[in-house]
């Protein structure tokens, strides 16, 4: 194998209108033309000369001419591999695409498996789960549940050999999604809308439950590693929050009035103070129009409302009559509520009629909604800059009606406030009412006695 690198140019002959190709004079300028490397190859179809110009250099022009030759020498002399090789050569490079990875190209020549595309995920799973022959029924049944229900849906589609932690993060991030909008679909008194469970029935998926999801990816990625398609397990830096949870939290008064300070300049400010006092949902919020604004901006309208873009549902808020309410904002709130209004005024100016105006209170400076899972990750990403024991955001709704009752309010307005269907609701869900509290009330109950006479012997 040897292989041509030569200069060239398309400049035109007048008078036959032919290219004059490497004859042309002016090639005696090193600036002038291009470098081009040809050769014959022999493909799975018979011999094809390659031809590849463009090089702007003669060493651009030999390095691509070498490449080509080293991976051609990785068949080691097996004419089969040799062609498969070639074959993939002029596949990568047609329209200016870059020769394969040599290390690639290797491990599946050992593989024996197709050059011309990686396993996907799915394809080794469902390779991986036909092997395990001698599992109980039970294991068996688990892994493929696993596979059929959350590892294919999810990450079948991603190249074996691709397949990077941020991938498996992200699919037990969804899965957390999951689990808020069944637990508020149940609040709320209906179905809940989960973008891609394959379920029949939506059920919260538990840490411990997730863990053994993780753990037949670690088994199978175990496996491929073994049979060398891949190099290494991803799993190995992945890290899940222990099977052990802390009990659900909410912040105390001075961690909210914190908090609040903290993101005093976050664009999603007031969000966050909707949520953490008055006990707005997520959904909620980031379907606020600007007419549910009302009495003199006293008071906002929470209604049943199905936002779409584009066909696609992003955000719907209640549709049960309790979740339809009015909830009264304190005087700092209201303040700061007309001060974000004129900021977006301002954003609508400056962009005209680029600016998608929906009518939404939050929204990004384009106008377009916010995603409920940005909202969620902004909030704990704040807490955690803010150096404050970290919450769901949907803690920060518990958070308000933790807040309300330990100011003494009744539980029914509380109730009302957060769009509970009835007060046994709020009851049972707030029964975490912070120890500070219940201490206060144990003094509080011991005060009503009468003060100590002391013995004459004291």
């Amino acid at each position: 194998m040897k292989g041509s690198v030569k200069r060239y140019c398309t400049c035109v002959d007048p008078s036959t209108g032919r290219q004059l190709g490497a004859k042309c004079p002016s090639l005696s300028d090193s600036k002038h033309g291009e470098w081009n490397y040809r050769e014959r190859l022999t493909t799975s179809t018979g011999v094809r000369e390659m031809r590849r110009r463009g090089f702007a250099t003669r060493t651009a022009a030999n390095k691509f001419r070498d490449d080509v030759h080293a991976l051609v020498r990785l068949a080691a002399g097996d004419p089969g591999a040799e062609t498969r090789i070639v074959d993939l050569i002029f596949d990568r490079t047609k329209r200016g695409g870059q020769l394969p990875d040599a290390e690639d190209v290797k491990r599946r020549l050992g593989l024996r498996g197709p050059l011309d595309r990686s396993m996907t995920l799915g394809e080794w799973l469902e390779q991986w789960i036909d092997g395990k022959r001698k599992l109980r029924d039970s294991t068996n049944d688990s892994y493929a549940g696993h596979i059929r229900v959350y590892l294919k849906p999810m990450l079948g589609h991603i190249p074996l050999d691709r397949l990077a932690e941020q991938h498996i993060y992200d699919m037990f991030d969804r899965i957390e999604e999951w689990n808020t909008e069944i637990e508020l679909a149940k609040q709320e008194g209906r179905k809940p809308a989960c973008d891609g469970d394959q379920r029949r029935r939506s059920m919260t998926v538990g840490i411990a439950t997730q863990h053994r999801i993780f753990a037949t990816l670690r088994n199978a990625l175990n496996a491929a590693r073994k049979s060398r398609r891949v190099d290494v397990n991803v799993c190995e830096f992945v890290e899940l929050e222990p099977e052990t949870r802390l009990p659900a939290r909410v912040w105390t008064p001075e961690q909210v009035g914190h908090f609040l300070e903290f993101t005093e300049h976050d664009r999603l400010h007031l969000l966050w103070r909707l949520v953490l006092l008055r006990g707005l949902r997520r959904g909620e919020a980031i379907g606020l129009r600007r007419e549910d604004r009302v009495a003199e901006g006293k008071v906002l309208l929470i209604r049943s409302t199905i936002l779409q873009v584009a066909g696609r549902v992003v955000t719907g808020v209640p549709k049960t009559r309790a979740g339809e309410r009015e909830v009264t904002l304190d005087a700092e709130s209201s303040r700061l509520f007309a001060l974000h209004l004129e900021a977006q005024d301002e954003d609508r100016r400056a962009l005209g009629d680029a600016y998608s105006d929906l009518d939404l209170v939050f929204a990004w400076e384009d106008g377009t909604p916010l995603r409920p899972d940005y909202v969620t990750r902004r909030f704990k990403m704040l807490s955690v800059a803010a150096s404050l024991p970290e919450i769901t955001l949907h803690m920060g709704r518990h958070t308000a009606a933790t807040l309300g009752l330990e100011a003494g309010l009744d539980v029914k307005v509380v109730s009302d406030q957060l769009g509970h269907a009835n007060t046994n609701i709020t009851r049972n869900l707030y029964q975490h009412v912070r120890r500070a509290v219940h201490d206060a009330a144990a003094e509080a109950v011991v005060a009503l006695l009468p003060p100590r006479v002391p013995r004459p012997s004291e």
